[in-house]
């Protein structure tokens, strides 16, 4: 079991699985996998072992704050359970068909705001891959008479290739461009659209690092700005003063160090997009703008978590 959730936390960390969604998933899954082969014999052995591996994969990727929401939703559960192991066991599985269950849901409502919103745009630029990303210009297509869309590559592990790849599998026009390329094209985008890795006190939009750039671009050439994010990905220790931490992979992702000698090689994942750049975020409970997202996540009761 234990070999089970390491490969889980080294895929992860590795991005053998990638985008925040994923992760999450695959870390909840990760809880339910303990649940049916755990030998615990007592309540505390059993929560235990869930910590324990909870605080591994927590650590595997330290922007992705919809893992470990996805975790403090699941400990709160068990926090108000008073049942013995087994019945925890059972609450663990629960957990994690419902969890798979709404994360579907929310994907469907996400796609199906996303698609409305962008169903009489003609050309959609997107960065990175995001499944959420995905499923709306899918629906945009099927609601218009047919969009075209812009990739970026996404330096450096060129997570472009799967997006656009899945749009033109599903009968997309899709153009790729370098990164660099994206102020060239953006007089002739009517919309870009993004996923989410995390999501501020302040609205700030966490992404691929690159993101800040285009929407920035996007911004003094008028055209708007989204952003698909379930509201999980919503970070609420930036509330309290935390900032979200941007984290940075191996130089070995760009060059092999060795080939250039004495040359600093930096390599931040994501970057920060200020709230003011955002037309809005695409979520599960309809199109919002940022200035407006924290009062709709908190109504959503998501502050009974914390």
């Amino acid at each position: 079991m234990q070999r089970e959730v390491e490969r889980i936390r080294e895929d992860i960390k590795e991005l053998r699985i990638q985008g925040a969604k994923n992760v999450a998933k695959a870390a909840i899954g990760a809880m339910g996998l303990i649940a049916r082969k755990s030998k615990a014999k007592s309540r505390d052995e059993f929560i235990n072992e869930l910590l324990v591996a909870a605080d591994e994969l927590a650590s595997a990727r330290p922007t992705e704050p919809m893992l470990r929401n996805a975790l403090r939703a699941l400990f709160a559960d068990i926090k108000k359970s008073t049942g013995d192991v087994e019945e925890l066991r059972r609450l663990v599985e629960r957990n994690e068909v419902e969890y798979f269950r709404k994360v579907k849901e929310n994907e469907e409502k996400i796609a199906e705001y996303g698609g409305r919103e962008f169903s009489h745009s003609s050309v959609i630029l997107t960065h990175c891959h995001s499944s959420s990303v995905v499923a709306i210009l899918k629906r945009a297509n099927e609601l218009s008479n047919g969009i075209s869309v812009i990739c970026t590559e996404t330096r450096p592990k060129l997570q472009g290739l799967i997006t656009a790849k899945q749009l033109s599998s599903a009968g997309l026009k899709v153009t790729l461009i370098v990164d660099s390329a994206v102020s060239y094209f953006i007089r002739g985008v009517d919309s870009v659209v993004v996923g989410a890795d995390a999501i501020t006190g302040k609205g700030d939009l966490v992404n691929k690092v690159g993101t800040a750039g285009i929407a920035v671009i996007a911004h003094e050439n008028g055209v708007n700005m989204y952003s698909a994010a379930e509201t999980f990905k919503f970070d609420p220790l930036t509330l309290w003063g935390g900032i979200e931490e941007i984290e940075e992979r191996s130089p070995e992702e760009i060059i092999n160090p060795n080939k250039l000698k004495g040359v600093g090689i930096r390599n931040p994942a994501f970057d920060v997009t200020p709230a003011r750049y955002l037309t809005a975020y695409i979520t599960e409970m309809g199109v919002i703008p940022p200035q407006s997202l924290l009062n709709v996540v908190l109504r959503g009761g998501f502050e009974s978590l914390y």
